[in-house]
């Protein structure tokens, strides 16, 4: 227990050492780097105080700078760091280094005993070539003399006044520092065109607000990176000095309206949390309104104030958007927490504004922390555009399928249809060679009769045979006008009046049916003048046939009654006869071709099954449609419909 005692006590004695000699900085072999902060004492002139050499010499001035905390300023500020240096090392040329490209004050001042001789100064009007050494990051060269003891004092200003990383090096240290500063950020400068490149490629074929924002801000970090790395300063505008401050703040001040619009866009705000948008929508005012209060102050304070404040705001939006239910949503609620940690955390609260990290590389954790959030950003948006190919890809496969789908049934439809125009060719065909074959026998027959002087009356012979070339010519001639090269209809505009007409024109012997016609006085004046367009001799004769067919069927006591309405803008004739009922399933057959019922192929041999079919064909020709049923007087009722002209 005693041990441990005295370890402890050993370690605190060996603590306060290093505390108590912590001003002064002894250069030796072994090292090659040294971290300034940790053997100077500063002072943070809040108040822009004047030092002379009785400031330096007076002690209640200085603080030892690993214990100081600085305070969260408006106005940009300056840093004293006083620093004694005992050069024992074999190297006579040093170098200091801040962790930036460029600073808006630097003055190195050399304290005698009497006075401060300044050794250099750079303002941030001083361009880049005003430099002592063209290097990306600021490095200013000192001469140490070996074996000798020196006291400078440093006086800096940072942006935002955050802390900056003061590092003295030796020549080779400073060299390799140099090179891999350079390596590194030409590379992360590098991941970021390539991720650019892929977000203008994805915007070029998907040119969406989503896209646009974030190529907006991507390209905003990219610029963010060269500015950090010295770039812009040294390749750009070298020439410029205080016009470079300003580009970096406008950066600054910029980049997180492009990264709110963003996501804003990716979640859907105004669909799916109307809250969130409209929180979001009022902050995308602020920082909109802070960009000229930056550039006019010259200074972020405000941008980092608001920036601190979105902290919880950004945490629950990564905790909502966590539990949709979207592609790509967690890699993108993923990112966002990384952007709190790196850039809202550890850059902001921790290292700049709230000061609680002094000691960080605060440009290294802005470009790493923004490195990280692209790339996944870039994730999550590739995920979504994968997932929506996916569904194009799906519906295309289904639409795909169903065309197939359609295509088979149509090939089977076609098929079946073949089959049927087969079928329906051979019953045309059988059903001909049947009508053609009754008259030819009866014909033979009284050939062959005249061949042997059989018969009784040769003249009689004669005109049966007449009877049946006229019934084959007649028969010859309805095929011909049923086909579908017959001649075309001349189609003229009537009136209702003319249609009744033409209907009591029907030519019929009266000894052969009773014929109920229509009258004009159920019509009034304005439907008699009422148009329509149809062919006066083919509707005669589709009448002709309508009463021919129902004689054939019915015999010579049969009445038929006609009648004309006029309904939804066409005008139906109604041919009933008294004749006997037919089923209902050979309705649509008896328009067909050599289409007959049985009981008509007992009744007469001068019905063909001809006359339906060229009814059909000439109602088709006047851009009409019959159709039959069983009608009122108990037999077949023929409806023809007419459209009429509007």
């Amino acid at each position: 227990m005693r041990f441990c005692y005295f370890f402890v006590l050993s370690i605190f004695c060996l603590l306060c050492s290093f505390t108590t000699k912590a001003h002064q900085l002894v250069l030796d072999k072994q090292n090659s780097v040294y971290d300034l902060k940790d053997f100077s004492l500063m002072y943070l002139n809040y108040d822009g105080r004047d030092f002379d050499i009785s400031s330096v010499i007076d002690k209640s001035n200085w603080r030892h700078a690993g214990t100081l905390k600085q305070k969260p300023q408006i106005e940009n500020y300056s840093k004293w760091l006083k620093l004694e240096i005992d050069n024992k090392s074999e190297f006579e040329d040093w170098f200091v280094s801040f962790g930036y490209a460029r600073l808006p004050l630097l003055r190195i001042y050399e304290v005698n005993n009497e006075s401060l001789n300044i050794k250099f100064e750079l303002s941030a009007d001083n361009s880049f070539y005003d430099r002592p050494i063209y290097d990306p990051q600021l490095y200013i060269p000192l001469k140490f003399e070996v074996a000798t003891k020196r006291t400078l004092l440093i006086e800096y200003r940072t942006f935002a006044n955050a802390p900056a990383n003061i590092r003295l090096h030796n020549y080779n240290h400073y060299l390799a520092t140099s090179q891999k500063s350079t390596l590194i950020n030409g590379a992360i400068a590098g991941i970021v065109v390539a991720i650019l490149l892929i977000i203008c490629v994805n915007l070029f074929f998907n040119p969406n607000k989503t896209n646009i924002f974030y190529a907006l801000w991507t390209f905003t970090f990219f610029m963010i990176v060269l500015d950090m790395s010295g770039f812009t300063s040294k390749y750009f505008w070298p020439m410029l000095g205080g016009e470079s401050s300003i580009f970096s703040t406008l950066l600054m001040t910029s980049v997180p309206i492009f990264h709110l619009l963003f996501i804003k866009s990716f979640l859907q705000l105004r669909q799916f949390n109307i809250r969130l948008h409209k929180i979001y929508t009022n902050i995308l005012y602020l920082y909109c309104l802070l960009i000229p209060v930056s550039l006019w102050f010259n200074t972020v304070f405000f941008n980092l104030v608001l920036s601190t404040l979105i902290i919880p705001l950004f945490l629950f939006t990564a905790y909502w958007s966590w539990f949709q239910s979207a592609p790509g949503i967690r890699v993108f609620s993923l990112s966002l927490f990384n952007h709190v940690l790196f850039v809202n955390v550890l850059t902001i609260v921790g290292a700049s504004y709230g000061n609680i990290f002094p000691s960080l590389e605060i440009s290294d954790y802005i470009k790493i922390g923004y490195l990280l959030e692209v790339a996944l950003f870039t994730v999550a948006l590739a995920m979504q555009n994968k997932s929506v190919q996916n569904q194009l890809v799906t519906y295309l496969q289904r639409q795909v399928d169903v065309l197939n789908k359609n295509l088979s049934e149509e090939k089977i439809q076609q098929a079946t249809s073949i089959e049927a125009v087969k079928q329906k060719e051979e019953k045309l065909f059988a059903d001909l060679s049947h009508e053609l074959r009754t008259p030819l026998t009866v014909m033979k027959i009284q050939v062959e009769s005249l061949q042997h002087n059989i018969v009784d009356n040769v003249h009689t012979s004669y005109g049966k045979l007449m009877n049946k070339i006229d019934e084959l010519n007649s028969f010859i001639d309805h095929l011909m006008q049923v086909s579908p090269n017959a001649k075309p209809v001349k189609v003229t505009v009537h009136t209702i009046e003319d249609l009744i007409s033409d209907v009591k024109s029907i030519d019929v012997d009266p000894n052969e049916l009773i014929l109920t016609l229509p009258t004009i006085k159920h019509f009034t004046s304005e439907q008699l003048k009422m148009l329509v367009e149809y062919d006066p001799q083919g509707l005669s004769t589709v009448f002709n046939e309508c009463c021919h067919n129902a004689i054939s069927h019915g015999g010579s006591e049969m009445n038929i009654s006609i009648d004309i309405d006029d309904e939804s803008n066409s005008v139906v004739i109604n041919l009933d006869n008294s004749g006997e009922a037919i089923s209902d399933n050979v309705f649509k057959d008896i328009f067909n071709p050599l289409v007959r019922l049985d009981d008509a192929r007992q009744n007469s041999s001068k019905h063909k099954g001809v006359g339906l079919s060229l009814c059909k064909q000439i109602i088709a020709a006047n851009n009409g449609q019959v159709f039959a049923s069983n009608g009122v007087l108990g037999g077949l009722s023929i409806h023809i419909v007419l459209p009429l002209k509007m």
